[in-house]
């Protein structure tokens, strides 16, 4: 049987594990401050729904999926046809979830 490399073997692994930790976390905190370039009524309703998941304990993957899919889907209806480069920021006391 193969051995595995001595310096890189498992390095995907422990790379994986920090990702499924870090998605996989609750927000706690306040929130401090939005950032967007979203136009206002999307960046509400985005703000919105990522409060709500945030108060009801989603976890951040789930958070930043419900917001995609209840607020962000509007963006492709109002951009039809252009290329529109948006993000939102969440800024909390120790977390920055950016969309």
């Amino acid at each position: 049987m193969a051995q595995a490399c001595k310096a890189t073997g498992g390095a995907g692994l422990s790379h994986s594990k920090g990702y499924e930790d870090a998605v996989n976390a609750k927000i706690s905190g306040e929130l401090i401050e939005v950032e967007s370039n979203l136009p206002e009524d999307i960046k509400d309703r985005a703000l919105s729904v990522f409060k709500s998941a945030v108060s009801e304990k989603y976890p951040i993957i789930q958070a930043v999926e419900k917001v995609q899919k209840e607020a962000l889907g509007e963006i492709e209806t109002v951009f039809k046809g252009q290329r529109f480069k948006g993000f939102i920021k969440f800024y909390f006391d120790s977390w920055l979830v950016t969309i």
